[in-house]
């Protein structure tokens, strides 16, 4: 009774493997059972005949039984084990318990980017929105019709949004677009989308996905930067109109000053006592640095570059043109000069020109009075690793704009101007390089050159440094890139 009850729950379940087996085993039970109870009655009942016939049944279910189990016990033999199955049962679990924390860090950066995803159900006209999605449209089902998600896009951006749609179905190919929301207080929300479209075997649009991502920020930070960018640009304009400005309107009165106190120093004599030869002296020499000051600050505005600027620059020609513009103050002051051999670099010439007349002119300024000045300049060829606080393109900038790049094969030149002058604080060896600051009061400069050589250089994705101490001369550094093909490639100006 037993396994005819076993039997018959089995035979209910669709699922169950080897049922002519459990039916075989119910039969042979059966039988043997029949034949055990035969041999009792036939102490009593010569029954042999009945008896044999079940012997005879019974037998034959046995071989039936065997040739069956013979039959499928590969099949039986490859079927898991209990513990196999309790294996992958916990590994199942596993991958489901890392599924949900995968679907839980999905759901939290889409929450952080605002980015939620939407399914759209053609055939059925059903919309169906990610929790993220229904957040940033503030609304609190899951499903809507199309003509319903369309009454929460921005009127005046309707027409735009359904012909998108349109060109959707029509080109099978889903159109990224932005588009405005309008929210019931009167709020607006900047959303772009972006999706793509399912087709059927016959080539029908069946179903939509996309992704739907709030931009507003984005949008607004980008504004900003436009009317920053305008503001900096008038600024520019600004600036060019009063280098403009410096350059005539100021210089013309000050060549009259100059020149009228020089004609009145030298014709007046006799008629202009000693104090007034000193009033005029400091007149001339005041008009002087002021003429200096306006060349200095149009050099400074001046310094622009642009990618067809750079070209293959030999250092040493500049440097030996720079000592012959100066030959006469070199000879004044017997400053020495002492130039090692120097390489050829992607440079714009007078740029370069500018730097070392304005660092070679330093060292003699700021020689001291009771030894001879001796400016030395040297340079070596270094590797980008050996430059402090060096910034270099990221890779993901260099990938961005397809460009794969080691910046170990780089070369840079190290350029060091010394000199045995009266030398500085070191605290200030920053602040040198800003416009207008001057460390010795006493000195004739206008604390313009220094910051010249900062721009020539950021200008050259370089950089440039000095160190320095009273009394012990100053030493300038600057580093410089060989070749600017890297730059100029990925159209990049780094904040060196």
């Amino acid at each position: 009774m037993i396994h005819l009850r076993q039997s018959w729950k089995i035979l209910r379940r669709h699922d169950a493997k080897f049922v002519r087996a459990y039916f075989l085993f119910a039969a042979f039970i059966l039988a043997c059972g029949s034949t055990h109870l035969l041999d009792a009655v036939t102490f009593w009942f010569p029954a042999y005949r009945l008896n044999a016939l079940v012997r005879f049944i019974t037998g034959v279910v046995s071989w039936i039984t065997v040739f069956y189990l013979i039959r499928i016990l590969p099949v039986a033999n490859s079927l898991r084990s209990h513990a196999e199955l309790e294996k992958e049962i916990t590994d199942r679990k596993k991958v489901e318990n890392e599924l949900v924390v995968a679907n839980e860090q999905l759901n939290a950066a889409q929450e952080i980017a605002k980015l939620g995803h939407w399914q759209w159900d053609v055939a059925a006209n059903k919309v169906t929105w990610s929790d993220v999605l229904c957040k940033i449209y503030q609304i609190p089902t899951n499903e809507m019709s199309y003509e319903a998600y369309l009454q929460k896009v921005h009127p005046d951006d309707r027409d735009f949004v359904n012909a998108a749609v349109e060109k959707a179905f029509a080109e099978k190919k889903f159109p990224a677009y932005t588009h405005r929301i309008l929210f019931e207080d009167g709020s607006e929300k900047v959303l772009q989308a972006r999706g793509e479209v399912q087709l059927d075997s016959d080539g029908n649009v069946v179903r939509m996905l996309g992704t739907g991502q709030d931009i507003t920020e984005i949008q607004k930070a980008q504004q900003q930067l436009v009317e920053r960018t305008h503001a900096l640009e008038t600024s520019n304009a600004e600036l060019q109109r009063f280098a403009y400005v410096t350059s005539h309107d100021l210089q013309e009165p000050l060549r009259k000053i100059t020149t009228f106190a020089s004609l009145l120093e030298r014709e007046g004599n006799g008629q202009v006592n000693e104090n007034g030869r000193m009033y005029m002296d400091k007149i001339v020499q005041s008009a002087g640095r002021m003429q200096r000051l306006i060349d200095d600050i149009l050099a400074f505005s001046s310094l622009r570059v642009s990618n067809e600027a750079y070209l293959p620059t030999d250092l040493n020609e500049v440097v030996k043109q720079v000592i012959s513009d100066m030959e006469t103050r070199i000879e004044a002051t017997g400053a020495i000069i002492q130039v090692n051999k120097l390489p050829v670099i992607d440079a714009i010439p007078s740029q370069m020109g500018q730097l070392f007349q304005n660092l070679v002119s330093n060292a003699i300024k700021f020689s001291r009075k009771d030894e001879r000045p001796v400016v030395t300049i040297t340079s070596k060829l270094i590797s980008v690793d050996a430059i402090e606080n060096y910034n270099l393109i990221d890779d993901a900038t260099l990938n961005q704009r397809g460009f794969t790049y080691n910046w170990g094969r780089e070369q840079f030149v190290q350029i060091e101007v010394i000199d045995n002058g009266i030398g500085f604080d070191e605290s200030y060896a920053e602040k040198i390089f800003e416009i207008f600051q001057r460390l010795h009061s006493n000195a004739d400069g206008t604390g313009i050159g220094l910051a010249i050589c900062k721009k020539i250089t950021d200008n050259h994705h370089g950089t440039i440094s000095a160190n320095g101490a009273p009394g012990k001369g100053a030493r300038f550094r600057i580093n410089l890139p060989v070749s600017q093909k890297i730059f100029l490639a990925t159209d990049t100006k780094l904040p060196v």
